[in-house]
């Protein structure tokens, strides 16, 4: 078969003209036509077209991209950094730290490196520990202390002693009967070091301290020993026997923390690290200003009992270190060391003190592990005495190269597990706050949905509350993201009830109130003047007309504003991002947030100053001003008075000023209600008197009749609720009691008589008369 005829196997023919496209057999009239040319490397027999050529700019860009991110591969870092006096410094990793120090103190504890051991330190703290805080021989005996403190220890009372000075009488004192050294007479002292370390910093001044615990693991020295104390169950899973409590419990424990040293007007940050010996319930603790790095191979000198034992425990945490730096995807290099107000190194002794009598390790134990793995049981357990009852944590600091000691005691202690609890308790409360506050908006809003209720409500409350729920949801926000625990969650929940006010209702209502209430800010000008013009002179003569300009008289700068936000609404948007971002910068400086809380507790100002402008009352429900007070109020009293608080902070007398103003506007609200809105304003600043709806009726009889009374309707039934209206007060009760019971009734303009509550809410509705239909004024 030749190359020019179709296969007649095949359905579709092959036609030169059609350039190779199939044609409808036996039929060319079919034919698909075919662009000059056809369409190449499409269709079989036609040649592929050439392939595009790479970019050599594109390879060159790929080599350079690899080649930089390259140089930091293999853990290699550049060669060197810049100083802040300018001169080059060989640039230091946390992992070529790390690497040294692992290499360094093995080879030590080997023999075989050149690393040497910083000497003991000349005074131990563990030396000079009052005799109330020694409880050496409790450990002899065998008996069991508190397990740990990690979490707080805070407003422990500090008792400085200056070493420098000579020693005078401490009857009194922490240090009682405790011989303390003269360092000046010690070999080898440097007064001019000393004075180097101390620096700008009195610490004869500090009167007080907070430690934070944030890690307190345990050491399992023996990986077989651990095993053999924990037999496995039925799925290979360890048993949790309460009876092997103790039996599992290690005999050190790895701490790191800080310390907040308090002094008058100024505090100090310290970082600590150290180990817990949990046979004997003490802590040794070394300790650097938070610019210094701490190197930990200094921790084995303040155990000389127990060299070797804490040199391999620090041998292991600084591999377990190196290994987290080298499983970073990340180099980090190490800080170097800021200015400070001092540089003195500390170490720190602290004693837990022994187990009541009648108190087990196990029921203690027990307690601590259901707090930090709930399984439901808690409120089941009894709640074992705390460590800082009864003689409490003591402890003491010494500052060896800086010439001084201090005591440490009579402190509270916060558990951090108890600490995770009481912060989800904490939230659930929050939330239920907030969202007690929802549903009073909610229900507010549905009460008032017409133009004449909507008239009555202040903008800017509704405006002051969203406020207020944006602050309290980006804390609770920022809390719940940044704090990766088990309170995160229950910080968004909070943060998410505050948002769905500031958020989604309050700008919905404040939106709604400024389009019902846009024609009251309708700035209403004087005509601009215009040039007056003469007429001509009596002759006749077509002379020129004098004309005689006058000035506009300016506009206040207020309408201008108004002006200028009303041509470019873009400005309106701006202006509230920039006063938002204002606000939020301001509102989290400590020394600004009890004036942010006393703004936040003065939403219903704006409504008490319209209610006297407008000349109305009854905007807002009193369920909704009571509730969104305690509401706003829940989270200030629980910070600031609650004693078991997760905030951290100081209890304030100053709270209770927030309440009595709250309690003052909500008295000024329920007053205008009764008394009229403008009653606590003198008569000149009082806003022009409307229709009263209330006047002196006369008595049915002339005896009682009252000078000025007006016309008695002529029906005294309401036709609203078809009830008889009381409109005779008692004249003993008084004006103010008569007062009250003529507010109970209200006379339209057309003398149809109803009783106030039934009016108001039928005027909630429509503003005209339910029997006439005229219309009303506002009530």
């Amino acid at each position: 078969m030749s190359d020019d005829q179709p296969d007649p196997r095949s359905p579709r023919g092959r036609d030169a003209d059609t350039g190779g496209l199939p044609t409808s057999t036996g039929n060319p009239s079919l034919a698909m036509p075919m662009p000059p040319g056809g369409f190449p490397g499409v269709f079989v027999g036609e040649p592929m077209p050439p392939r595009p050529q790479r970019s050599l700019s594109s390879m060159l860009f790929l080599t350079m991209f690899f080649f930089f991110m390259s140089q930091n591969g293999g853990n290699q870092p550049p060669l060197g950094t810049i100083g802040p006096d300018g001169e080059i410094r060989e640039r230091v990793t946390e992992l070529s730290l790390l690497r040294q120090q692992v290499a360094e103190y093995e080879g030590f504890l080997n023999g075989t490196g050149n690393w040497t051991e910083p000497p003991s330190p000349s005074i131990l703290a563990s030396s000079i520990v009052p005799t109330r805080f020694d409880h050496s021989e409790v450990a002899a005996r065998g008996g069991h202390f508190f397990p740990n403190m990690t979490g707080w220890y805070r407003h422990a009372v500090a008792h400085p002693v200056d070493l420098l000075k000579e020693q005078e009488d401490r009857s009194d004192s922490f240090f009682r009967g405790i011989p303390l050294p003269a360092v000046k007479e010690r070999a080898g002292w440097n007064q001019t070091l000393a004075d180097e370390l101390r620096g700008e910093f009195d610490w004869m001044s500090i009167t007080s301290w907070d430690l934070r615990v944030t890690v307190e693991r345990g050491i399992a020295h023996e990986e077989g020993e651990r095993k053999k104390s924990r037999p496995e169950g039925d799925f290979g899973e360890p048993r949790r026997e309460d009876d092997d409590l103790v039996a599992r419990a290690p005999k050190w424990a790895w701490v790191r923390g800080g310390i907040t040293v308090g002094a008058p007007n100024t505090t100090l940050e310290y970082k600590f690290y150290g180990l817990h010996h949990i046979a004997n319930g003490t802590y040794e603790l070394f300790s650097l200003h938070e610019s210094q790095r701490v190197d930990i191979r200094h921790i084995p000198t303040l155990y000389p009992d127990h060299h070797n034992e804490t040199a391999q425990i620090v041998l292991t945490e600084l591999k377990k270190d190196l290994q987290i730096q080298e499983d970073s995807l990340l180099l980090t290099d190490v800080k170097p060391e800021e200015p400070s107000s001092t540089k003195c190194p500390l170490l720190i002794h602290l004693s837990l003190p022994p187990l009541p009598a009648g108190v087990q390790l196990e029921d203690v134990l027990r307690y601590d592990s259901e707090l930090a793995n709930p399984t439901g049981l808690l409120f089941s357990l009894k709640r074992p005495p705390t460590y800082w009852q009864g003689v409490g944590l003591g402890g003491v600091i010494v500052g060896d190269q800086c010439g001084f000691v201090a005591g440490l005691d009579r402190g509270r202690g916060v558990p951090l597990d108890d600490f995770w609890r009481k912060t989800v308790n904490y939230a659930a409360y929050a939330t239920l706050s907030q969202l007690l506050v929802l549903f009073l908006l909610v229900n507010q809003m549905e009460r008032t949905r017409t133009p004449s209720t909507l008239a009555k409500v202040s903008l800017w409350t509704i405006v002051l509350i969203a406020l207020s729920d944006s602050w309290i949801c980006g804390a609770h926000l920022l809390t719940g993201v940044l704090s990766d625990n088990r309170t995160s969650l229950p910080m968004l929940v909070t943060g998410f009830a505050a948002l769905c006010t500031a958020i989604v209702f309050g700008p919905r209502y404040a939106v709604l109130l400024h389009r019902i209430q846009a024609p009251e800010r309708i700035i209403s000008r004087p005509p601009r003047r215009r040039a007056a013009s003469t007429a001509t002179d009596a002759s006749g003569d077509g002379g020129a007309d004098e004309s005689e300009d006058e000035s506009e008289p300016p506009m206040p700068w207020t309408d201008r504003l108004a002006h200028l936000l009303t041509t470019y609404p873009g400005l309106k948007w701006l202006g509230a991002v920039a006063l938002m971002f204002i606000f939020i910068q301001i509102a989290s400086m400590p020394s600004v947030i009890p004036f942010v809380l006393f703004a936040m507790q003065s939403i219903w100002v704006p409504q008490i100053y319209r209610n006297a402008r407008r000349g109305s009352n009854g905007a807002l429900g009193y369920g909704f001003v009571i509730g969104t007070s305690i509401g706003r109020l829940a989270l200030p009293l629980y910070a600031l008075v609650c004693p078991d608080y997760v905030f951290l902070i100081d209890n304030a007398d100053w709270v209770w000023g927030m309440v009595v103003w709250q309690a003052a506007q909500i008295a000024v609200l329920f007053a205008q209600d009764r008394f009229g809105p403008a009653f606590f304003l003198p008569k000149r600043f009082a806003p022009a008197e409307g229709y009263d709806y209330h006047p002196l009726l006369p008595a049915p009889d002339a005896e009682n009749a009252v000078e000025g009374a007006g016309e008695v309707p002529a029906e005294t039934t309401c036709s609203i609720c078809m009830e008889e209206v009381n409109t005779h007060p008692d004249p003993a009760d008084g004006p103010l009691l008569s007062l009250n019971a003529r507010r109970s009734y209200a006379v339209a303009p057309c003398h149809h008589l109803f009783h106030t509550k039934c009016l108001q809410q039928w005027m909630a509705l429509k503003t005209i008369c339910p029997l006439c239909k005229r219309p009303l004024p506002p009530l």
